[in-house]
């Protein structure tokens, strides 16, 4: 068998090339293919498809014919959903029906469920029987849940197997399994009812007289295939497994791998950092997402802020006297406003990603606001002692003014520790994601209640004291 050494030699790029994926797009442009099918053979999938992501469509096509057969539906399920559907419609049919059958069936369904539905019909058509009938099966579990999620390949034995006929079972039907997947053995009953699972090593060292089901380990947690795919992130996540059985009315009917949920995982943490900033969620890449979809995602959260701004202008009229008489107060709104602001996103983020990874329950919300208030009655005593200082030794203004802005930032803070912390909970109370309660809407919040604060405190104490 060619070693990687006698391939490159034999190429006469010995010592001439360094194997690098971003070379990949150099070769493509000057038609250097003998050097790519060099960098085809040796590299990383996932480093072929980085580096033809950006690629244009026809370069991809060319790539494909020079990537080995066998590696063509690996390194085609690394690409984006957006790139493996613009290339669906360049490479030859042939191509295309090659790599369908040979995905993942979890890729394949992340890739079916994203086009519409008669693309879907006529590529489901593409596919051999047996796959055809897998894909099927999966989409007809609901969206986004663990049934489109799930491995429909499952190594499983009978219960009442001796040890001895697993073993040659497991002999004898491992190879038409991926290798990661026979590491853990199901166990079922005659109508495939889940028993358990056990570990090959385990099935390997017990009696090979014994019963199956007398060596089988207890039931941990199952997922059901109806359940949301965000519950598999939960158990992946609490239980630290590396899988976790599916079942349907009690019949084993897949499996969920750690790999199948970090997609799951990092849509999901997109999808909050989105909203935590501000706008709706993009489903596609930034340069995928068509122009006047970024403008509508982001243009409503604008005009409520823009709204509450107005609602901000309103309060700072009702003190026009003060700022008339003491116009310098005016040059410490920003920096009060901005500290409530900034406590408060502190205090929504930590609380946002608590109830997200369930150290933080609905119940807890109590316990949160007197935490939050003596946090930011703590946060704002070292700013107001800075603000203090400002006022008097660098603008040297009266100690009074300095007073009224330490006081106002200790409430502001305090104030916007409290909102950015309860904010979530009402979402949550009210069934929208937490994460919609976005650090720019904090903001507004704070800086409504920063401005009534800091006059109505300013004014209170000047007027008395200066």
């Amino acid at each position: 068998m060619e070693t990687i050494s006698n391939l490159i030699e034999s190429q006469g790029i010995m010592d001439k090339l360094e194997l690098t994926k971003e070379q990949i797009g150099v070769f493509l442009e000057s038609k250097n293919y003998n050097r790519l099918k060099v960098l085809f053979k040796v590299l990383e999938s996932a480093d072929i498809a980085e580096a033809l992501e950006n690629e244009e469509a026809s370069q991809c096509v060319m790539a494909f014919r020079l990537i080995p057969k066998v590696r063509r539906a690996e390194i085609f399920s690394y690409l984006s959903i957006e790139k493996q559907r613009e290339l669906l419609r360049f490479v030859p049919e042939d191509y295309s029906t090659f790599i369908l059958n040979e995905m993942d069936p979890v890729d394949r369904t992340r890739l079916l469920e994203e086009i519409d539905e008669e693309d879907r019909g006529r590529f489901l058509l593409k596919l051999d029987p047996k796959e055809q009938n897998i894909a099927a099966k999966l989409l007809s579990y609901p969206e986004s849940s663990v049934g489109r999620l799930m491995t429909p390949e499952y190594l499983a034995v009978d219960k009442d197997m001796t040890v001895a006929q697993a073993i040659d079972y497991i002999r004898w039907n491992a190879s038409r399994f991926p290798e990661d997947l026979i590491q853990h053995v199901f166990v079922v009953d005659e109508n495939k009812q889940y028993i358990g699972d056990l570990s090959l090593g385990k099935l390997f060292v017990a009696d090979s007289a014994e019963l199956v089901s007398d060596v089988v380990g207890p039931t941990y947690v199952v997922l059901s295939a109806d359940d949301p795919e965000t519950s598999a992130v939960d158990c992946f996540r609490k239980y630290d497994r590396n899988f976790y059985p599916v079942v349907k009315d009690g019949e084993l009917v897949g499996v969920v791998t750690a790999e199948d949920v970090f997609d799951v995982a990092e849509e999901d943490a997109s999808e909050d950092i989105q909203q935590f900033g501000g706008t709706g969620v993009i489903e596609d890449s930034y340069f995928d997402t068509h122009f006047l979809v970024l403008i509508r995602k982001r243009v409503l959260w604008l005009v409520l802020l823009f709204f509450g701004g107005i609602f901000s202008g309103d309060i700072m009229k009702t003190f026009t006297v003060s700022i008339e008489k003491y116009t310098y107060l005016v040059f410490f709104l920003p920096l009060i406003v901005a500290a409530g602001g900034n406590c408060g996103s502190q205090s929504a983020s930590l609380i946002i990603r608590g109830l997200a990874i369930k150290e933080i329950a609905g119940k807890d919300w109590y316990k949160v606001l007197v935490r939050e208030f003596l946090a930011g009655i703590g946060l704002g005593f070292p700013l107001a002692l800075l603000g203090f200082s400002a006022v008097y030794f660098y603008w040297h203004l009266p100690i009074i003014v300095g007073v009224a802005v330490g006081i106002s930032l200790i409430g502001v803070v305090a104030f916007g520790g409290v909102i950015g912390a309860m904010l979530p909970f009402l979402m949550k109370l009210l069934r929208f994601d937490p994460a919609v309660s976005s650090s720019p809407l904090i903001a507004s919040l704070v800086d409504v209640c920063g401005i009534m604060v800091f006059f109505s405190v300013a004014t209170l104490l000047l007027s008395k004291y200066l």
